[in-house]
């Protein structure tokens, strides 16, 4: 408050200095000018100081546009009292004038993420930087006394301001209206009005600079800088503290805001070439490149991103007993649910069932077809097997790449072979196309074992036992079940003893 009450002092200052008729460039006026822009770089810097502590750096760059503008005012100064032969100071002011830009295009361009990679952060410096070269050529080229100097070129770089402070405003804005954090919100809230000012105040500056400055221009620049002071001391805003955009408003601003600045360079750099061609492809191609390697980081960053979602997402599937892939129970839960369920039926003297089924020639499915096909495949195969009508409290579980595992409760050795039949019918019904398949079509071997419940029964036996019988399915010919036990015969789909040769494997 009392920096606000001090610029408010200064500037009623300057405005009395101008109503008197005083020059704007006069030393007085100018030193009151400069007094407004110092005091606003010290409030910016205090609120900086008052803010948490993960917001503190983006305030600094605040700090450094409205110093560019500060260095600018004392250049002028600078050039009132040594003299400016050659106009080389004033060309040097206006530089700095210009230079001001840059950290406001950081302000839009960067998320202010930590979690964001550094080479972003060091691409969009370097864009910056571009804007600066190519700004101080297109100056010192067009500006009275320039190689390329014309009557008509001083207004070329006001109509480069003009565009430059227009557009930096309305990005301001719009970064406002897609920043979910309100700490952010009122930064960009602050930068804008800072911009939205200066723009027009800039517009009308630099046009009556060309026929001669009338006194009250000094008291219409420090307008922003007064203005900027007045909202760092007021309290935020009711309606900016209950707007919250929504997540794709945020990811979109945040996606185009790099755009503009990408853009701004190219354009810049197209005016360069009319009078320096070489400087102007070179900064034209700087930028493309530049925005494009911005790109590819971020697109990497994602992909990294997506990984380790998708890697903690398989943890924590298999943490809860679920495939990641096929989504029905994993290898994890197969063990606990025999176990109970060997333990349960035990009072009702019930038989419990395995059926242990592999896919058949799944390599040479996947090696012909390729592994997206092969993850496909997984999932139909799953998707068949669960949806079957299976007794009451059945699991069916991917025990490990091709092979999955069904749990029948209270189900004997012929009722489990049964249905075993009907599973594998269902899969020559899916009609699945494997050329290297002896039946045209993807098929299943399966492995049964049956054991009666007790609590003592160790389910790794019978999960053994249906293991295996699924090898001597897959010996005997495949698409068919074996039973668990010496002599167990085995069924082809028809559900009679199979005739196949043993070498139609």
């Amino acid at each position: 408050m009392r920096l606000l009450l001090l610029a408010t002092a200064l500037f009623v200052v300057q405005a009395l200095l101008a109503g008197l008729g005083v020059d704007a460039h006069a030393p007085a006026p100018s030193w009151l000018f400069m007094s407004v822009q110092a005091v606003t770089v010290a409030a910016v810097l205090v609120y900086r100081r008052n803010e948490p502590k993960p917001f503190t750096p983006i305030w600094l760059w605040l700090t450094a546009a409205t110093g560019m503008q500060l260095i600018w005012a004392g250049t002028n100064v600078l050039a009132t009292y040594v003299g400016d032969a050659g106009d080389v100071i004033g060309r040097i002011a206006v530089v700095f004038s210009g230079l001001y830009m840059l950290p406001c295009m950081y302000i839009i361009a960067s998320s202010f993420d930590r979690r964001e990679p550094r080479v972003v952060t060091l691409v969009d410096l370097a864009l910056s930087a571009l804007v600066a070269a190519l700004l101080v050529s297109l100056i010192f080229n067009l500006m009275p006394g320039g190689p390329h100097a014309s009557p008509t070129s001083i207004l070329v770089i006001i109509q480069h301001a003009d565009a430059i402070d227009f557009s930096l405003a309305a990005m301001a804005t719009l970064r406002m209206f897609g920043t979910r954090s309100l700490h952010k919100r009122f930064f960009y809230f602050a930068t804008a009005t800072f911009l939205w000012i200066n723009a027009a105040a800039a517009w009308a500056y630099n046009r009556l600079e060309l026929s001669g400055l009338p006194p009250w221009t000094g008291p219409m620049i420090s307008v922003a800088y007064v203005a900027l002071i007045v909202v760092l001391a007021r309290p935020v805003p009711l309606w900016l503290s209950r707007y919250r955009p929504g997540r794709r408003t945020v990811q979109t601003i945040n996606a185009f805001a790099p755009v503009v600045l990408a853009l701004g360079t190219l354009l810049l750099a197209v005016s360069v070439s009319r009078f320096d061609f070489g400087l102007g492809m070179l900064g034209a191609a700087a930028s493309v490149v530049l925005y494009a390697m911005r790109v590819a980081f971020i697109q990497s960053r994602s992909q990294d991103m997506q990984r380790a979602a998708q890697l903690r997402n398989q943890n924590l599937q298999q943490q809860l007993g679920r495939d990641p892939l096929t989504g029905i129970a994993n290898r994890a839960m197969l063990e606990p649910r025999l176990r109970d369920t060997l333990r349960e039926g035990a009072p009702r003297g019930t038989s419990c069932s395995l059926l242990m089924i592999d896919i058949d020639l799944f390599k040479q499915f996947n090696d012909s077809r390729g592994h997206l096909a092969g993850d496909e495949c997984l999932c139909r195969v799953a998707h068949v097997l669960a949806a079957q009508p299976l007794p009451r409290d059945s699991l069916v579980a991917r025990y490990g790449g091709e092979e999955f595992a069904v749990v029948l409760p209270a189900t004997d050795a012929t009722a489990a072979r049964a249905i075993a039949e009907h599973l594998i019918d269902a899969m020559e019904r899916l009609c699945i196309p494997h050329p290297q398949s002896p039946t045209g079509y993807l098929t299943i071997s399966i492995g049964l074992a049956t054991a009666r419940c007790h609590p003592s029964t160790d389910p790794m036996e019978l999960i053994e036992g249906a293991d295996q019988a699924l090898y001597r399915a897959k010996r005997e010919g495949r698409n068919r079940c074996v039973a668990a036990g010496n002599g167990a015969e085995a069924t082809g789909p028809s559900g009679r003893p199979s005739s196949l040769p043993a070498n139609h494997a």
